[in-house]
């Protein structure tokens, strides 16, 4: 991220995709124009996506929404998760999960998980956190908690998220 404080101007760059943002259109104007001279440069128009991350403007109003309604999508379908049953909250309340080592003897065996499947969920559930979902960081730091050695009771757990996101995919943040 690049600020001209004088100006009021900001630059984001991500590799080859670059979002301008300022008080006024002179000075959009201007860096789109001293940008242009230095670099070959597209101009796609009004900014519709960056990173996954969807914006959608309302200038009348002055709010920006920033959601992630494709990504839910993509992530639901990606786990199996589409068509599940929504879910009124991330986590059951009075959830508590524990790791194997830390279970009382005489329970029985708990049923593993695949490392690869459980970290895979998590870090989807974390970017979308991360992105435009507050409402499932405690969830989903919770969860995170058991990357190394998953359960099953583990993976119920993400699975609510997971259900969760599916009555609430249109969720996003508003300015």
């Amino acid at each position: 991220m690049y600020i001209n404080y004088g100006r009021k101007l900001l630059v984001l760059v991500y590799v080859d995709d670059l979002v301008r943002a300022a008080a006024g259109m002179q000075d959009i104007t201007w860096i789109k124009n001293s940008l242009t001279k230095a670099f070959e440069m597209t101009n796609l128009g009004e900014l519709r996506t960056f990173l996954g991350l969807e914006v959608s403007r309302q200038r009348g109003q002055r709010l920006l929404t920033l959601h992630q309604t494709k990504y839910s999508d993509k992530i639901l379908a990606r786990h199996g998760m589409q068509d599940a049953r929504p879910s009124l909250t991330p986590l059951d309340p009075g959830t508590r999960l524990s790791s194997y080592k830390d279970r009382i003897m005489g329970e029985g065996e708990p049923r593993a998980l695949s490392q690869v499947l459980y970290q895979s969920a998590v870090g989807s559930l974390m970017y979308a956190m991360l992105g435009t979902r507050p409402d499932i960081a405690y969830a989903v730091g919770l969860v995170s908690q058991f990357n190394q050695s998953p359960l099953w009771e583990h993976w119920m757990a993400v699975k609510r998220i997971f259900r969760y996101l599916v009555g609430t995919w249109q969720f996003g943040l508003r300015y």
